[in-house]
């Protein structure tokens, strides 16, 4: 988390907070582009097509290698991996939702 008074820019915690996983044919007919594999640019631009989340693909990765921010990409191995490896973490140390948003 951020504070408030040093959030970073808008742009840097979009970029940083989401993550782009490779294409399937399978998920991209199931859930769209946008979920999986332009994930990044969907939370830029939220109300971009599926479609046009691919074309801006190249030019928003180039943009923000260019300016220094982040662009997360990874395998669904290296995913699968990284939850093996903090399970513990993440399933069984995590505290209840109620926590984390409070009560509706």
């Amino acid at each position: 988390m951020f504070s408030r008074d040093r959030k970073p820019r808008r742009i840097h915690m979009m970029s940083l907070g989401v993550l782009n996983l490779p294409r399937l044919p399978v998920l991209d007919w199931a859930f769209g582009h946008s979920l999986i594999s332009c994930h990044v640019e969907h939370h830029l631009f939220p109300w971009l097509s599926d479609n046009m989340c691919l074309k801006v693909k190249p030019v928003v990765s180039g943009f923000l290698r260019e300016k220094q921010l982040p662009y997360n990409e990874d395998s669904y191995l290296a995913r699968f991996r990284l939850f093996l490896s903090r399970y513990e973490e993440f399933m069984v140390q995590t505290p209840p939702i109620t926590e984390l948003v409070g009560l509706q």
